[in-house]
């Protein structure tokens, strides 16, 4: 496997707006469907991949 840089922005960062496929469903969501008062984390991690 590559090593391949992490590109970590750092904690705190507000999220930029988004919009991306759900890779089950089919359906589309947004930040806004995320969102929480409290707080949102997100990941972003490749479904296929064993070291995941």
């Amino acid at each position: 496997m590559a090593r391949t840089p992490s590109n970590m922005m750092p904690l705190g960062t507000i999220a930029p707006d988004f919009t991306l496929p759900n890779t089950v469903t089919g359906d589309t969501v947004t930040l806004s469907d995320l969102k929480s008062d409290i707080a949102t984390v997100i990941m972003f991690i490749c479904n296929h991949c064993p070291y995941v």
